[in-house]
């Protein structure tokens, strides 16, 4: 499994002008229905979706549509609760509400959709952005700036990933002076370069270290390396399911 440093962004959703999911035809949006962000300018705060119980995940939003892959309660790495980012809502007369959620799982950028009767949905007002070419980590609340900070990203041979993903588990670590620092913060996304690391599926994840003098560099397999802490104000205040946005 790998720990990578990925960035995940709100996609395209789809709003009306006053901030209403917009549905099918003839469709009143239900109150509970949520309205994702629909572009980083916008990222104020984002929704995300617990997962409540072993489900599948559709092609798109509809008991009707093709079924895409089992999801359940629990996240691949640690079974931490399941927790993934909303990208889009939609809501009709019919099929009642539905969420797009990226998961947790290959493809890079995988989602899928899931109807309201098996997740809960919440805000989250935080936001995560890795600039891999600066080498640098934001940190963002209510779209404010909360710090800039160096960090290690992967090599040429194991790039860190580009993309829109999610913090999808957040796990201790027994000693936090080890090599993964105190905190493993794992990310939706994977490396493209190896298909295992550590006994993984070569998941990228944002941890903290024991080489700080590597912050600023690429050194990395994949994944983002954090100042402690960092990686200890990230795992204690941002929640799962937030968005990280990985750039180059």
């Amino acid at each position: 499994m790998t720990k990578r440093t990925v960035v995940a962004a709100l996609g395209a959703a789809t709003l009306l002008a006053g901030g209403v999911v917009t549905g099918f035809a003839a469709a009143a949006p239900p109150r509970s229905a949520p309205v994702p962000i629909a572009s980083r300018a916008n990222s104020v705060e984002a929704w995300t979706a617990r997962v409540l119980l072993p489900t599948t995940l559709r092609r798109g939003p509809s008991m009707r549509a093709a079924k895409y892959k089992k999801i359940g309660p629990y996240a691949p790495y640690d079974q931490g609760p399941q927790v993934l980012l909303v990208l889009e809502a939609r809501t009709s007369v019919r099929d009642g509400v539905w969420y797009k959620v990226r998961t947790a799982e290959r493809p890079l950028e995988d989602s899928g959709w899931l109807p309201e009767s098996v997740v809960k949905v919440k805000k989250t007002k935080f936001r995560i952005a890795v600039d891999i070419s600066d080498r640098e980590l934001t940190l963002y609340r209510a779209g404010t700036v909360v710090d800039t900070w160096k960090v290690a990203v992967g090599t040429p041979d194991n790039p860190t990933p580009v993309g829109e993903f999610a913090i999808s588990e957040i796990v201790p670590q027994a000693n936090p002076n080890g090599f993964f620092g105190p905190y493993i913060i794992t990310l939706t996304a994977h490396s493209a370069k190896l298909s295992d690391f550590d006994g993984g599926d070569g998941r990228v994840a944002l941890h903290g270290t024991s080489l700080p003098n590597l912050l600023g560099t690429a050194a990395s397999h994949g994944c983002v390396r954090l100042p402690n802490e960092l990686a200890t104000q990230v795992g204690k205040s941002v929640p799962l399911g937030s968005p990280v946005d990985i750039v180059e």
